[in-house]
């Protein structure tokens, strides 16, 4: 396990966002079967975790396939290390299991530097 420098930052009177990216590229052959288990495993799995405080999915414009950003965000950075190591894996590995290489993730962990609010 690699060891992480962790801070909360408190900026302008709000707590800065920690967000767990993880970008999704989905086979068309199994993309409506992704997209229900993303509504009924996936996001239902994330929204039990308190860790998260709120998901966003976005889908990738300047790409010709399906491409996905789920975005995992909190305010607390020990709370998303605690769910990329034990809550993401597991979630992984059910994608694995359904879809095989028919879906392929990849995750960045981003810090907020600035916001406008």
């Amino acid at each position: 396990m690699q060891s992480y420098e962790l801070f909360i930052i408190f900026a302008k009177n709000k707590w800065v966002m920690y967000v767990y990216n993880l970008t999704v590229v989905i086979s068309d052959e199994v993309f409506t079967q992704w997209q229900e288990w993303l509504q009924n495993v996936y996001l239902p799995t994330i929204n039990t975790n308190k860790a998260i405080e709120r998901v966003r999915v976005f889908k990738v414009l300047n790409v010709p396939e399906k491409h996905y950003a789920i975005h995992h965000e909190t305010t607390s950075p020990a709370q998303l290390l605690h769910f990329i190591e034990h809550t993401i894996p597991k979630l992984l590995q059910q994608s694995a299991e359904t879809f095989g290489e028919k879906v392929l993730f990849w995750g960045t962990q981003l810090k907020e530097v600035k916001s406008e609010e």
